[in-house]
């Protein structure tokens, strides 16, 4: 039994508590906003997520090594101990000159940090690496990059750049707000010592002697302390030397006259550089970056703020002539230009959803419902925080996303609310009875809700982690949404005017006309079109069921065909148009420079063009270029596929050309990057150019990867995909990891040679030291360790006839021809090797003209069409896709496995309030008929479906279900009070039309300003958009008739099922 109480003569309980207490809800509306206020200042700003790779990758440095031996005696041990171990999805190698780097990825849930600890152990427990092989490193894999970039540039040395850049990174350290600060694009200092042949055979010395020399003659050495009576005293031998001069003084000889030899006499002492091809060039000048990285906790505008100010107040005037400084890459103006766009966005949604819900209710509802909506949004950064989620641009559209979503429940109880109010009811009853009517509908469709977007939550891979916080923010609010509107909404309503309320100002007289002619025309709209659409779908329900089933098929045959075209993921609009440029293995750095710097001149013309092309007094579209030898180019957001560590390699190497920024420019930069490659064309002597204008990197649009135990068998099946390639209209960039071998002396150990003492050990390391060199020690200099090397002069190392001129050292200190005591051959060496799961592997990549054919279609054509002829033919050939297809594979698998899992929870939770088995099956056959409106309003839009477009059919799917809960609500209370089905059907139908309405109006108006939005860098946004916003004014209309047809199909069945038991009995 209720119990009575002081609630205007309602049923005591929290909703009448709080709808008849003045005090308590502004309270707890007050404390949800401000520790959401709160939790703002915790939060992290950044421009874009950092995405985990859930992959651990283990590179060990072994100087010197080819690949082969690198695969040989470091990668496959580490494999064979990594494969045992547990939650290991993939390990994917690469044995590069000098390097190994093995990457290990993990199954989704993995803890990486125990992870870490087993791969730290299984490879500790390798004790056969080679001896001059570095220690192992072990790392986390994330796309994590600096948040302030900074170039020092000019007409200076390397050496001179170099130390200033340490001197910035110095003095950026000191400042409060920034902790991590490293310096990038130079090579690594080295002392080389240099002993000419000739020399080493007067002396009877080899490099090994001159390296030991110097071991010896280098060290600093403690040998404890003595205790005397006053004090400790220690005792150190003090000999490291640190310098050119330093090492010019080392004896080498003691000749018998006492005359010493030292090291000057017989070398070249060379204080400089590592050979190791890195070459960075901005406007044609050298240059160097130093790398600012936010710490725990920090924030990036703030870090941001601070850099820019030090830089220009205290470094740039203080750079000596002809040395510049610039911010190349700067995520704080990044985060604030798109922040800036969704917020405006936002605004202006807020704005149609309040004009919208004045122009249908009263206009101190609308204002109750959106601080309600403020409420739930503010509340949310408290969950946030506790998720440890940061804000960005995918968490910022995720409230924006929200706004349409949660107003549904503020708008069904302000609804009800409003109608029992104009029945005549005093304001709290009103608001109690209104909200207990439909509380149980209400928590019902937010769990279904909550049940919808769950899914969302466990996508795996990089598209997982991007859109993580999408879910966790809505569903967040939703709940917040909830309490608000069940405990602190009434409250507010409970002060409604009556029915006997007449306006009595201008403004007041102004909206009460509009909203009565807005209630006339939803009225004769109700009585006319919509009863007898609901007559007509009530009378003939195969119809209506049929009609929309074949438009259901009808649009979802247009994927397939092409009609609409699809995509994994949109262009995310950056401020970097980019080229990496691969010449054939073996190019010298100096001539890749040549040809980087030919793509940079080809981009300058092109965007001089574009300039001419636009407004008169524009700002150009060129803000900097920037050519980088040895690597390629960084992707600006840090992309959502790992790279190997590698060292720099000369035939490689990055263009980036920095635009205006996105928010000052109407030209996208896919548009520009096209341009360039129309005007670099083909160059013969490039082995390839891959062009990108892409923020978020997934991978190539086409990737597939080869295995073959027969090496030369493999290569041949990866040129028939690649000519087969050529034949699909729209692709292009299409290449082979693939790269032919470089030549290679084999130098193999004669028979005879054993009778001189010499065994395959001494003609290995005496031919490494000559044309490598021996370590002979290292050295702490400053915050650098410093490599000396003992070696030959480059001039007696740089042609074959140095090899076969060589001399080399028997045990008895005798000097004989390497041709007597070795064979020698030419044959090839891969400059790289890759393998996957401990197979070797060829990767063939390819892009597409999205206007033409798209990724997944390119794949379909060549997975059917191509790779059976070619297994056909190499039955011991097996493959794998890549790239995006492979992140489109497992993002939506686990999408359609999660959508089935939330099926059965939303079929739980409709099932209790419907107290039916078989009604919430007529609810969620009205879920998949969202596809309708999803796919029509990209079509209206011109979009191409993507993973983004999938991702609005969940918050689509959400809403659908709440609208049909309310809706079937009506019908059978309309039942229960005795009206005939078909009368309840209709008359419930309509009386939950304008709730059901103005979700969908709201929702649509809530998105419009993004859907208009013409900047360029909200544009990978628009698809989500389209989807919920379009999508629901679509799916809107198939409900109000769908629906209730069913609903007239399962009274009849029921009906006829009835009447058939009572025949029968």
């Amino acid at each position: 039994m209720n119990q009575e109480g002081p609630y205007s003569g309602e049923p005591a309980g929290p909703i009448a508590y709080m709808a008849s207490n003045r005090i308590a809800p502004n309270l707890l509306m007050f404390g949800i906003i401000a520790l959401g206020l709160v939790s703002l200042g915790g939060l992290e700003r950044e421009g874009w997520p950092v995405v985990p790779f859930n992959m651990i990758e283990v590179f060990m440095a072994y100087p010197g090594a080819t690949p082969e031996e690198i695969e040989e005696s470091i990668i496959v041990k580490i494999e064979e101990r990594i494969e045992t171990l547990e939650d290991v999805k993939a390990i994917r190698s690469l044995a590069a000159p000098g390097l190994a780097s093995v990457r290990i990825q993990w199954r989704t849930g993995t803890n990486l940090s125990e992870a870490m600890d087993e791969v730290q152990a299984a490879v500790g427990q390798i004790q056969s690496f080679p001896a001059t092989a570095e220690r192992p490193q072990f790392w986390e894999m994330d796309s994590r990059t600096s948040v302030i970039r900074l170039m020092l540039f000019g007409d200076a040395t390397e050496r001179a750049l170099k130390e200033l850049a340490y001197q910035v990174r110095n003095e950026l350290k000191t400042l409060p707000s920034v902790s991590l600060v490293e310096v990038s694009g130079t090579r690594d200092y080295e002392i080389s010592i240099e002993v000419p042949l000739a020399t080493l055979r007067a002396l009877g010395l080899t490099l090994e002697d001159i390296a030991y020399a110097v071991r010896q003659s280098s060290l600093n050495l403690s040998a404890g302390s003595i205790d005397t009576r006053e004090s400790e005293v220690r005792v150190r031998t003090i000999g490291q030397n640190y310098n050119q001069l330093d090492f010019e003084e080392i004896a080498i000889v003691a000749q018998n006259d006492g005359a010493i030899v030292r090291l000057r006499d017989i070398a070249t002492i060379r204080d400089g550089f590592q050979e190791n091809n890195m070459i960075v060039r901005h406007q044609g000048t050298p240059a160097v970056f130093v790398e600012v990285y936010r710490g725990e906790d920090e924030n990036v505008k703030t870090i941001s703020d601070t850099v820019n100010e030090h830089v220009r107040d205290v470094i740039l005037p203080s750079l000596p002539d002809g040395i510049g400084i610039t911010v190349w890459n700067d995520d704080s103006p990044v985060y604030a230009e798109r922040a800036g766009l969704l917020v405006r966005n936002g605004i202006l949604g807020f704005i149609l959803v309040f004009i919208a819900l004045a122009l249908f209710l009263e206009i101190r509802l609308a204002i109750w419902v959106i601080f309600g909506l403020v409420t739930s949004g503010v509340g949310a950064l408290s969950v946030m925080l506790w998720l440890d989620l940061p804000l960005n641009a995918q968490s910022l559209f995720a409230f924006l996303l929200a706004i349409g979503i949660i107003v549904d429940d503020a708008i069904v109880v302000a609804e009800r609310i409003y109608s029992q109010r104009m029945k005549g009811l005093p304001g709290p009853v009103a608001a109690i009875r209104g909200t207990r009517r439909i509380k149980t509908a209400l928590t019902f469709a937010v769990l279904t809700s909550i049940a919808a977007f769950t899914p969302l939550l466990f996508i795996p891979g990089g598209v997982g982690e991007v859109w993580f916080a999408l879910p966790a923010i809505v569903i967040g609010m939703l709940v917040i949404s909830l309490i608000e509107a069940l405990f602190i909404l009434p409250a507010h309503l409970s002060h409604l005017p009556g029915p006997e309320w007449t306006p009595s100002n201008f403004a007041d007289k102004f909206l009460f006309r509009i909203r009565t002619s807005v209630d006339q025309g939803l009225t004769r709209f109700l009585k006319g079109p919509l009863n007898r659409a609901l007559r007509f779908a009530t009378d003939y329900p195969a119809i209506i069921i049929s009609g929309t089933l074949g438009l259901f098929v009808l649009c979802v045959s247009l994927i397939p065909a092409g009609v609409v075209p699809t995509t994994l993921i949109g262009v995310v609009e950056g401020d970097f148009v980019t080229a990496t440029l691969e010449m054939p293995e073996g190019t010298p750095e100096e001539r890749t420079l040549e040809v980087a710097m030919e793509l940079e001149a080809a981009g300058r013309r092109v965007i001089e063009r574009l300039d001419q092309e636009g407004p008169e007094g524009a700002p150009s579209l060129l803000q900097g270029t920037l050519i980088v030898v040895g690597q390629g180019p960084r992707v600006e957001g840090g992309g959502l596929d790992s790279s190997p560590t590698m060292n720099p390699q000369s035939h490689i190497a990055g263009i980036e050309i920095r635009l205006l920024s996105a928010q000052q420019r109407d030209m996208s930069t896919i548009t520009i990057m096209q341009a360039w490659r129309e005007e670099v064309g083909i160059l013969p002597y490039v082995r390839g150019i891959a062009f990108s204008g892409d923020v978020i990197n997934l991978g190539n649009p086409v990737e597939v990867v080869l295995s073959h135990p027969n090496s030369e068998r493999l290569i041949v099946a990866a040129d028939s995909v690649v000519n087969s390639l050529y034949s699909v209209a729209g692709v292009f960039d299409i290449r082979s990891d693939h790269a032919p071998g470089i030549g290679e002396i084999q130098l193999g150990l004669r028979p005879e040679a054993r009778t001189l003492g010499i065994t395959v050990e001494d003609l290995a390391q005496q031919v490494r030291s000559a044309f490598f060199g021996v370590e002979a020690v290292r050295l702490q200099r400053g915050e650098e360790e410093v490599r000396v090397y003992t070696r030959l002069p480059a001039s007696e190392r740089e042609a074959i006839t140095d090899v076969e001129g060589y001399l080399i050292q028997t045990q008895s200190d005798g000097k004989v021809p390497i041709h007597q005591v070795a064979t020698m051959t030419m044959g090839t060496s891969p400059p790289v090797i890759r393998r996957r799961d401990g197979q070797r592997i060829v990767t063939v990549t390819a892009d597409v003209n999205a206007e033409v054919i798209s990724g997944s279609q390119a794949n379909e054509i060549l997975e059917n069409r191509f790779l059976p002829d070619i297994t056909a033919s190499e039955p011991e050939l097996t493959y794998s896709f890549g790239g995006e297809q492979q992140e489109q594979l497992e993002s939506l698998g686990a999408l359609n496995r999660g959508f089935m899992l939330a099926m059965l929870a939303i079929y739980a939770l409709l099932a209790i309030p419907l107290r039916s088995y078989r009604k919430p099956f007529l609810l969620m056959a009205i879920v998949p008929f969202g596809l309708i409106g999803i796919i029509l309003g990209h079509v209206i839009l011109g979009l191409p479906l993507s993973a983004v477009s999938f991702l609005g059919f969940f918050g689509l799917s959400g809403v659908i279900v709440n609208d049909s809960l309310v809706m079937i609500d009506s019908i059978d209370r309309r039942i229960r009070e005795g009206s005939t089905p078909r009368h309840a059907i209709v008359e419930g139908a309509k009386s939950r039309f304008r709730p059901i309405m103005l979700t969908s109006v709201t929702t649509f108006l809530a998105f419009v300003p993004l859907i208009l939005e013409p900047a360029i860098q909200a544009q990978y946004l628009v698809p989500f958009a389209a989807s919920l916003g379009v999508g629901i004014m679509i799916t809107t209309a198939i409900l109000m008739l769908l629906l209730p047809a069913l609903m007239a199909a399962f009274s009849r069945i029921n009906s006829n099922r009835t009447a058939q038991d009572m025949q029968n009995a």
